[in-house]
């Protein structure tokens, strides 16, 4: 149980910290030029164990504002991130629940990691990828500790992300990731795909993932919660 939430961490850190990375270099911090939607399949392999891992996923983006779903387990999990606030939400559609994500991994986004020094961007150069002409950009973290990250990625004209390779190392574990966008749609977003639901009910962080990811604290607010949903 503790390997498949070790994934489960592993697939959200990805989603909220690097696959939302936006075109830029070590002094500016440009947003996507355009709104626009595409799809992302996601594989990822965990090298100590050979296990290998493919996600569908849907991306939405405004100024400033990204919606990412994932497909897992026939249930679908929605990451609000408010890249101006550095702001997070993990949404639940089908239970209607929200969680605000905490941590450091949630609080800041990717452009305010490269601005601390706590990663960075390097211009190799354009590619042609998919029939475009891309901008391709080296990542990787500055101070090499128990998490780093290094990487390439895609750009187009427009800032849209087409493709995302590299490798996580997380306390001695590596995970390589390979995520590729498709089905791209240029076109104005509807600002609701941003927000989080009015009749979501708020469970504290952790939650989400079940019983089997709570503590014993968040197991008896669990309960506390269902029987007051219960009564209503």
């Amino acid at each position: 149980m503790k390997k498949k939430r070790h994934l489960e961490s592993l697939i959200i850190a990805m989603i909220t910290t690097f696959v939302g990375i936006s075109v830029c270099d070590a002094t500016e911090f440009p947003n996507p030029k355009v709104e626009f939607s595409a799809d992302m399949t996601m594989n990822l392999k965990e090298t100590d164990s050979g296990q290998a891992h493919t996600i569908q996923g849907k991306v939405y983006s405004a100024k400033g504002k990204e919606r990412r779903e994932i497909l897992r387990m026939g249930r679908t999990t929605a990451i609000l991130m408010d890249k101006n606030n550095h702001k997070s939400w993990t949404l639940m559609p089908d239970q209607k629940m929200y969680m605000v994500n905490q941590g450091t991994r949630f609080r800041k986004n990717p452009e305010a990691m490269i601005e601390d020094g706590e990663l960075q961007l390097i211009k190799v150069g354009t590619e042609k990828l998919n029939g475009q002409t891309t901008t391709k950009y080296k990542i990787e973290s500055v101070t090499k500790n128990e998490e780093s990250f290094s990487g390439h990625a895609w750009f187009t004209r427009q800032n849209i992300p087409l493709r995302f390779l590299g490798s996580s190392f997380e306390n001695g574990r590596r995970m390589d990731m390979e995520i590729n966008y498709s089905n791209i749609k240029v076109f104005r977003q509807d600002p609701n795909l941003f927000i989080v639901p009015s009749d979501y009910r708020l469970v504290p962080a952790g939650m989400g993932g079940g019983a089997q990811s709570m503590n014993p604290a968040q197991m008896e607010k669990y309960k506390e919660m269902m029987k007051k949903n219960n009564r209503q």
